[in-house]
């Protein structure tokens, strides 16, 4: 990063006005764009997709989720946080316990997504006070306690080392093959679609402008007046909820929920890959690093399962050090991204001095 912050001086009161309209104008045509693309995902099922496909692009839409939820602490606030498996683990095995023990889903959901507000709100405290690879660590090691303290759990009639099927205590073991994958098709376009939106929002917020400040120059950010541990500490609960969220909806898709699964690190990993690759701190980067990534997991990465996680880190290494913005901005300049000066001097940012 270069240091300097997105705050722009005091303008008068019209030309403010004048720019919170255009901003206004901008977030319009966002969310124009979004429901254009949500209608067309909306159709395709019915128009194109066969039932493998859906499931390909269902999977799709539920990193999207994922992936905008990470790119709100990670891309937009700029810390590096392992925590995701913690949030996500959550929401899915406390949804999927409370569902086998008899409560109704909706209720259960809605227990999963408070459980991992609280898990954020005590660790968030600390652990956001730190910086650099020493905040990395505390949130991976959160993550790795919270799963061998469900693991341990054996109470209620609830033992956390044992796979809860959902698909006997609901409903949807009543559906067949073509009607769960257009069910879950579409969930997943609605946490997909609300991910955008809310990611849009913050965009163009007084707290997102807040976030990119820190991200750019914390200690400066806190001598012009922003609230470093409040924003931050806000945009960590808002990405544990949708995390959380993504998580339930992912334990009733699955059906049969495992620990160690639902707390495991290569959701995790693939997430962040994905915004890496399509460029974080962007509303649609994290959309062309799932499409990206999605692409090279059905050609590449089901015939050579072991090679999957080998071609990523690849291809972000690739990003990072060449276009280091990612394939939205890449796109967005066209052939100017490639010029051999423009690699160059990307590469030598990160030259050892």
């Amino acid at each position: 990063m270069s240091g300097q912050i997105v705050n722009d001086p005091p303008v008068p009161a019209t030309k403010a006005a004048h720019q919170h309209g255009g901003s206004a104008r901008g977030l319009l045509r966002g969310y124009g764009a979004l429901l254009i693309a949500a209608l067309i995902a909306a159709c395709a099922p019915l128009l194109v997709l066969d039932s493998y496909s859906q499931r390909v692009v269902a999977t799709a839409f539920m990193y999207l989720a994922l992936a905008q939820a990470w790119n709100l602490i990670g891309g937009y606030a700029g810390l590096m946080s392992l925590a995701m498996p913690a949030f996500f683990g959550t929401g899915a095995m406390l949804t999927a316990a409370l569902v086998v023990g008899g409560m109704s889903p909706l209720l259960a959901v809605g227990c999963g997504i408070l459980a991992a507000l609280l898990v954020a709100a005590l660790v968030g405290g600390p652990t956001l006070r730190l910086q650099g690879h020493y905040f990395v660590v505390a949130t991976l090691l959160i993550t790795e306690a919270l799963r061998n303290a469900v693991l341990n759990i054996n109470a209620f009639g609830f033992s956390g080392s044992t796979t809860l099927n959902l698909f006997n205590a609901t409903a949807l073991g009543q559906l067949d093959a073509p009607q769960f994958n257009l069910f879950f098709y579409f969930v997943m376009l609605a946490l997909a679609l609300g991910a955008m939106i809310i990611v849009a929002a913050f965009e163009r917020s007084r707290t997102g402008y807040a976030l990119r400040s820190i991200r750019d120059n914390e200690r400066a950010a806190r001598a012009l007046g922003v609230a470093v541990a409040r924003q931050k500490m806000l945009v960590f609960l808002v990405s544990a909820g949708m995390t959380a969220l993504v998580g339930a909806a992912w334990a009733f898709w699955l059906g049969a929920v495992d620990t160690n699964e639902a707390f495991g690190f290569r959701l995790s990993f693939d997430v962040i890959v994905m915004v890496f690759l399509g460029g974080r701190g962007s509303l649609w980067g994290p959309v062309a690093g799932v499409a990206v990534l999605t692409a090279v997991h059905e050609t590449i990465g089901v015939s050579f399962p072991e090679l999957h996680m080998v071609i990523s880190g690849v291809l972000v290494a690739l990003i990072v050090l060449f276009q280091p913005d990612g394939i939205a901005s890449a796109m967005r300049d066209g052939l100017r991204a490639f010029a051999p000066a423009r690699l160059r001097a990307n590469l030598l940012r990160y030259r050892v001095k």
